[in-house]
């Protein structure tokens, strides 16, 4: 994730003007996070940032990256989507981190996988980024969106289409999504009778301290409404996550809910968004 403790925006003329505090502190995300908890760690802790779990450049590829183009990455973590994008062909890939230690890994992850020469990694908060206005072809938020609380999330997306080429675009993967949780497992819960039995709250530890601002279909399409994106596009992805589900029964509902296209928005736990900054614009 990318938001600094001492952020700051220049407006244009109006001086410095500071944010609050980002409401999942950096240090939040310490080694153990990046190295036994976040997705592919197990890939790249035996590698030794040599290999990467292959969902990154599918990530890449989903996003339309084509060759040339240039790419900021929001939350980079380990690093590994810039290393994908590089072997994909992009001319710069920048990533954004307020996480010391995550900035660390990347630089490990760039020199294993033989991209530093066209990636770096920003210590920045995803508010108030270094880089030009209207410099990027991409911008990818991958799993970071749900660690930002609304506010947070809205001045990153806007930050975003600063940075943004008219005709650039925004790309966005969250997981798991709130409806999952909030929506089908209470409900199952109640119905079921199991409301004794089961906790009120399945989220992990993790998730319960850092995901501040899970999405669903209709509110991720507001924030890229609001940040005034257009041509956007937010559709369900493909996982069906049922670590979290206590017992046979109710995953079995989740897998069958999954497979019907009306009710797919209830057990898909993944979301995809792309939107674009309209051609021509400033």
């Amino acid at each position: 994730m990318g938001l600094g403790q001492e952020a700051v925006i220049h407006d244009r003329g109006r001086g410095k003007h500071p944010f609050a505090p980002p409401v999942v502190p950096a240090e939040a995300y310490d080694e153990k996070y990046f190295l036994d908890v976040c997705a592919g760690s197990t890939e790249w802790s035996q590698s030794g940032g040599t290999e990467s779990w292959g969902a990154y450049e599918g990530l890449v590829r989903l996003a339309g990256l084509r060759h040339d183009e240039t790419l900021v990455d929001v939350g980079t973590g380990r690093g590994e989507l810039l290393a994908a994008a590089v072997h994909a062909g992009a001319s710069r890939a920048v990533g954004i981190e307020y996480s010391a230690v995550a900035v660390g890994l990347a630089q490990r992850t760039l020199q294993a996988q033989g991209a530093a020469d066209l990636a770096e990694v920003l210590l920045c908060d995803a508010r108030a980024i270094p880089l030009p206005s209207q410099g990027t072809d991409l911008v990818t938020f991958c799993d970071v969106v749900e660690h930002m609380t609304r506010d947070e999330l809205a001045a990153a997306l806007a930050e975003a289409r600063r940075l943004l080429r008219p005709g650039g675009r925004v790309f966005i993967h969250t997981f798991p999504t709130k409806t999952i949780y909030d929506t089908t497992y209470r409900v199952l819960r109640l119905v079921l009778g199991r409301w004794r039995r089961w906790p009120r709250d399945p989220r992990g530890e993790y998730e319960r301290a850092m995901h501040v601002n899970e999405q669903s279909l209709s509110s991720l399409r507001r924030a890229l409404r609001r940040a005034r994106f257009t041509d956007i596009d937010v559709r369900l992805g493909s996982v069906v996550y049922l670590d979290f589900l206590p017992g046979a029964r109710v995953r079995a509902i989740y897998r069958w809910l999954a497979t019907h296209r009306i009710t797919r928005r209830l057990a898909i736990a993944d979301l995809f968004a792309t939107a674009y900054k309209t051609d021509g614009e400033a």
